[in-house]
């Protein structure tokens, strides 16, 4: 029977970082706490995940800046349109001074002839409606001065607001009716006769009925004055108070047809009679 050799496994002390051998497992841990290829080897994982995060910081700023920029662009639209917008309220503006001047001159020889015609229609038998009321029916307590265009101006600069400006020359009959039309006891001094033909009476300085024929003696006080620029800057300052630029956009849209109506009351007055002689009658 032959004999077993044993023999006995010999236990190595090998460094994980360099594979360096050492005699002793003492030996071995003081190697691994001073081995170079262990720091190069925990520089380099620490470079890494620096690395790793200044990669994900560079992305989150890229993000950012992106979002400036669109948030950017999104401003300067805005801006443009408000700039532009404004253009053309000061074009309009102009124009429309350029024009009062002669309008004026106009509105006062359309006035007698329009009250020279429809007093002709009225001396007619066949031409008197059933609406029509008469001088001696009718009971206006206090005079009206189409003439003091001071206090008009004063009125409008004070009581106008968006909500007339956004309803156009409807919004502008109710406007007078509210603030010029009615006296300190609610009573009417400025009436529609004839709603078929727009007729409307009225008691001057002297104590005389008169007659304004269209509303053409109220359109001229209210455009001397300055309803129209008054609007127009009403509108724009209730524009640049929107920041929603989807409801900017719809509200300038709106606003500009508005003003359009507005700014065509001394050449046609049609809604703003109409709406009169309606709060009137």
């Amino acid at each position: 029977m032959k004999k077993c050799e044993i023999i006995e496994k010999k236990e190595i002390f090998q460094c994980v970082y360099c594979n360096k051998i050492l005699s002793s497992k003492q030996k071995l841990e003081y190697h691994t706490n001073i081995c170079d290829k262990k720091k190069e080897n925990m520089d380099r994982t620490e470079k890494e995940k620096i690395g790793q995060e200044i990669k994900i910081l560079k992305e989150q700023v890229e993000n950012k800046e992106k979002e400036l920029k669109e948030k950017d662009k999104l401003n300067i639209k805005l801006k443009i349109q408000n700039e532009n917008y404004e253009k053309q309220i000061k074009i309009q503006n102009e124009n429309y001074e350029k024009q009062i001047k002669k309008q004026e001159d106009q509105i006062k020889d359309l006035q007698d002839k329009l009250e020279n015609l429809a007093s002709k229609a009225i001396d007619k038998p066949t031409s008197i409606v059933s609406n029509t009321t008469t001088n001696n029916s009718l009971n206006i307590a206090t005079s009206m001065n189409f003439n003091d265009i001071e206090q008009i101006k004063d009125i409008i600069e004070n009581y106008l607001t968006i909500n007339h400006v956004v309803d156009g020359q409807k919004g502008l009959a109710n406007f007078v009716k509210e603030t010029m039309l009615v006296d300190d006891n609610g009573k009417l001094k400025y009436i529609c006769t004839d709603s078929s033909r727009n007729i409307f009476k009225y008691k001057d300085t002297d104590g005389e009925i008169k007659k304004d024929v269209e509303a053409k003696k109220l359109t001229d006080c209210i455009l001397k004055g300055g309803i129209r620029a008054r609007s127009a800057i009403i509108g724009n300052e209730w524009l640049q108070n929107e920041e929603n630029n989807k409801k900017y956009i719809d509200k300038l849209e709106i606003m500009m047809e508005f003003q359009e109506n507005i700014h065509k009351l001394g050449d046609n007055n049609t809604n703003f009679k109409k709406e009169l002689a309606t709060l009137t009658s």
